[in-house]
Formats: C-alpha cells, structure tokens, sequence
C-alpha cells in the first residue's frame, strides 16, 4: 500500500533552510566590514608581519623583488644548505 507522505518532512526541509540562511546571514554580516573596507579606494592596508617586519615593509611600499631576484635568493639559499649540509658529513 502507498501511504501519502505527512507534512513533517516538508516542515523539517524548511526549517533547516531556515536555519542555513540564518547562519550565512550570520557569516555574511561579519564577513562584510572587512570586504567593504577592502574594497574602497585609497583605504589604508594593514599587513600582519608574522615575525617579519621587512617583508610587511615591502608590501607597505609596493617594493616587491621580482621573480628572477626570488629564484637567483632560493639557489643561494639551496648552495648554502648544501655546503652547511657537506660540512656535517
């Protein structure tokens, strides 16, 4: 026999809808100050330096290295380690 389904399914389905929307209303309402700053023009940017002051320094001041100078930075780095590496053995 084929029963018809009740309306406490459908009344769950939207109850939880309504719970999901409530916490991404939630999510959007603490999440839109820090884009709306972003977002405008000439806003100060705040870097955190995670221990590296000149690294934030130079985001600061757009002085970025470019990607040759990185790579040529990281093989000096790599000989370094290799010859610190020779010196243990």
């Amino acid at each position: 026999m084929s029963r018809s389904g009740g309306g406490f399914g459908y009344i769950l389905a939207i109850v939880v809808v309504v719970i999901l929307l409530l916490l991404s209303v939630r999510a959007w309402k603490n999440a839109a100050p820090a884009a709306a700053q972003a977002l405008k023009p000439g806003a100060p940017v705040t870097f955190s330096d995670h221990g590296q002051p000149e690294a934030a320094q130079a985001l600061r001041s757009g002085n970025l290295p470019d990607m040759k100078k990185m790579g040529k930075n990281t093989d000096d780095h790599i000989k370094e380690i290799n010859q610190a590496a020779k010196g243990q053995d």
